[in-house]
Formats: C-alpha cells, sequence, structure tokens
C-alpha cells in the first residue's frame, strides 16, 4: 500500500479541528520518517550541500600548496605568505515551495498529486530537521498562501506540517492556475544569503517562469514535478474530488493537451538545463522514498 494512502485525506483534519489537525500531523510525520528511514545513510547530507565556505583562519603558506589559496591581503599586511582555512557550512536553510492549487487535488491512483506532494516535502522537512537544518515553506497557488522564513528545530518541524495540511484542504474560491512567479518572488522577499530551494508541482500549464534566474543566481534550486501516469494516457479529463473542486474553475488543462509525459519531461529538463537547476519526476503510484532516493543519487552524482 502507499504510504500515503494510510493518511486521511488533506484538509479532513484541519476541517475537524485543532485536534484532528494534530492528529494528522503526526500520522503525516510517521509516514515521513518510514521514508526517511528508507533511504540510504547520508542520502540528504551528501546530495544537498551547504551555503557556501566559511572562514575558519589563516596561517602560514606551506611550499607546495596551490597559489589560489594565498590570502594577498594578509600576506601584504604581513609581509610573508598566508592562505586562507575555510570549513564547509554545514547547517543549511532549506525551503520547501509547494504547489497547492486546484490541479493539484486530480488523481487516479490511491493518492492524488497534492497527497503525493504533501507526503514528499514533509519526508525532505523531516530529514533537515533531523540534520539540523534550518526550514521554511512557501505555499502557493496563484499566489502566495503561506511563507515562514527558515528556522531550526522540531517546533519548526511541526510548524511546517500543520501549514501544509491546513492549505490542502477544498478551495471556495476562483482559481483558474498556479504561479509560480509568486513563490519565486516571495523566497527572493525573504532576504538571507543561501537557500536550498525545493519547488514542488505538477506544472500542468507548462509554466517554468524566465524567473528561475533570481533563483538560479542566489540560491540552489531543484524543480520537483509531481504527476499521475493516467494524466498522459487519454482517459479523460481531470477529475477534481468533489469537495476539493467546490468553486473551483472549471476543467484544469491536461498535461497531455500540450504533448505526453516524455515532452513534458523533456520541457522540464531544458528549463533546468537552462538555469543549472537539478530536476526530477515524482509519479504518484511511485513510493516517496523510492523516487527519493534515486533523485538524491543523480543529485549527488552531479555535484561528484
Amino acid at each position: 500500500m502507499h504510504a500515503a494512502s494510510r493518511t486521511s485525506r488533506p484538509g479532513a483534519a484541519a476541517a475537524a479541528g485543532p485536534g484532528g489537525l494534530l492528529a494528522q500531523v503526526r500520522r503525516l510525520e510517521l509516514v515521513a520518517r518510514r521514508n526517511v528511514a528508507g533511504l540510504l545513510p547520508g542520502d540528504y547530507a551528501s546530495a544537498v550541500l551547504g551555503g557556501g565556505l566559511l572562514f575558519h583562519e589563516a596561517r602560514r603558506y606551506v611550499p607546495g600548496e596551490p597559489a589560489r589559496r594565498i590570502d594577498w591581503n594578509i600576506t601584504a599586511r604581513l609581509g610573508e605568505p598566508f592562505v586562507r582555512v575555510h570549513q564547509e557550512e554545514r547547517q543549511r536553510d532549506v525551503v520547501l515551495a509547494v504547489d497547492v492549487s486546484p490541479s493539484m487535488h486530480a488523481g487516479f491512483q490511491a493518492v492524488t498529486k497534492l497527497e503525493h506532494a504533501v507526503e514528499l516535502a514533509a519526508t525532505l522537512a523531516v530529514s533537515a530537521v533531523d540534520a539540523g537544518d534550518r526550514l521554511g515553506w512557501v505555499l502557493f497557488a496563484d499566489r502566495v498562501l503561506e511563507l515562514a522564513r527558515p528556522a531550526g528545530g522540531r517546533g519548526q518541524l511541526f510548524r511546517a506540517l500543520a501549514a501544509i495540511l491546513r492549505h490542502t484542504g477544498p478551495w471556495r474560491r476562483r482559481v483558474e492556475e498556479s504561479d509560480p512567479r509568486a513563490a519565486i518572488h516571495a523566497i527572493e522577499g525573504m532576504g538571507g544569503s543561501r537557500y536550498v530551494v525545493f519547488l514542488i508541482s505538477d506544472f500542468i500549464d507548462h509554466d517554468v517562469p524566465d524567473d528561475l534566474r533570481f533563483l538560479r543566481a542566489r540560491h540552489d534550486a531543484a524543480l520537483l514535478h509531481v504527476y499521475d501516469p493516467l494524466e498522459y494516457e487519454g482517459v479523460g479529463p481531470l477529475v477534481l474530488d468533489g469537495e476539493a473542486s467546490e468553486g473551483a474553475a472549471g476543467r484544469q488543462p491536461l498535461p497531455r493537451d500540450a504533448g505526453g509525459l516524455e515532452e513534458m519531461q523533456a520541457f522540464l529538463a531544458r528549463a533546468a538545463a537552462r538555469y543549472r537547476m537539478a530536476v526530477s519526476s515524482f509519479a504518484t503510484d511511485r513510493p516517496v522514498a523510492i523516487a527519493l532516493g534515486a533523485f538524491f543519487h543523480r543529485r549527488r552524482r552531479m555535484r561528484r
């Protein structure tokens, strides 16, 4: 059974009140921890780099060392060659940007795209907090619904999972599409030096905006494409869950309207290559732990 299928539908606990939300957060964390346990040791840490290098100390130059390590300012001041010694900054600022727009409620598997995205985001959140990283999030549809700057600790993990679950309930107003630009500019507005950003969406309208260049200029970003395989098999229009679609805007555009799965993946690959970002597709009929492990493996190979 798919791990997420053991959890209740997104939004159900939130509608039941604080007690229901707390129970659903605990169930979601349990599913995420099972996924993390299924990853190879060090998968997350080795695939997600730190924010850079921190200056540690200056010491005298040792003959034979690369000249590029010489700190010429200190050398000029002291009259003999010195090199700068750095240490890797291991605590990272991780930001999860999750698309919760109406098209994400669709699906023909045991779980919807949104439920799969929630499990994926939760697994990344648990991995980040367990590694000692700071966690932030942006939840968006056609606008930003909630934003939190990165912070550390178990309390931040609980707040992240609760926020995601609160915003995955039924839509009560007209929303036609998601807008990744809103999330991108919100992340830019957070400030901070460097983030590790995971942008999770179905990218159903083929909208990977040029604004990604702003993310890539300062941050380490990855595009995580969540899809239902049957969306590309000609089974008919996407049908939103009855409760979730209340007040939503009619028929959502089908991925196959703009081509098949291979074309979608090729489109995302071109966009990722253009901005030197990682990209990976996550099918709703494939366990999150397996797909995420494969993503980390590819990312680690790219780093090397």
